[in-house]
């Protein structure tokens, strides 16, 4: 089953990336940009990773996300052997949130994480620049293939949520969201 993994070069750029982001969901569009993989080639490689059981989807009008299974057999065997061979293909997402603004916090939730039900796909929390925002949504609306949603927080504002244990930030937070930034480091509900 490794062989069938690692059966070509794309193929295992792409298993190499899904093993370094394993909490991450991604849109076809997001693979291809990402891998750099070519259409038809990367259908029948995510089709085949599913029928293996590598990877899991979900899906949110009617558009698919797909993300590692990390109760797959060879979970642990690739990420150690991955880790040794080549970099990883850089999550463009994550890179390009990270130009937002002056934020303390950044999380990718929501469909980004394969919990399309959240209530929101993007967390802000800090000071964001509202041409930078909308620069940063339409890549994040092209990578998801639909429209995203978001939230933006002052920094009081998402503390005193979290003190209160509000039901938005709780969810968020308890539904391991991919923390791009964390310089509040208490992001943990009390």
């Amino acid at each position: 089953m490794l062989t069938q993994l690692l059966t070509s070069k794309k193929k295992s750029e792409l298993v190499s990336l899904m093993i370094s982001n394993p909490v991450r969901a991604f849109s076809m569009t997001e693979l291809r940009l990402t891998a750099k993989i070519s259409g038809k080639l990367l259908h029948d490689t995510v089709r085949e990773l599913v029928r293996i059981g590598f990877l899991v989807s979900s899906e949110r009008q009617r558009k698919k996300f797909y993300q590692v299974n990390r109760h797959f057999a060879l979970f642990p065997e690739l990420v150690s052997m991955l880790r040794r061979v080549k970099p990883v293909p850089s999550d463009i997402l994550a890179k390009s949130a990270m130009k937002v603004g002056e934020c303390k916090f950044i999380a990718l939730t929501g469909i980004f994480v394969g919990k399309p039900r959240l209530d929101t796909d993007l967390l802000f929390v800090g000071k964001v620049s509202p041409a930078r925002l909308s620069k940063f949504l339409k890549l994040a609306e092209k990578l998801a293939e639909q429209e995203v949603s978001y939230t933006v927080f002052t920094v009081p504002e998402f503390e005193y949520r979290k003190i209160m244990n509000d039901r938005f930030v709780k969810d968020i937070l308890e539904n391991h969201p991919v923390i791009i930034v964390d310089k509040l480091k208490h992001h943990k509900l009390a």
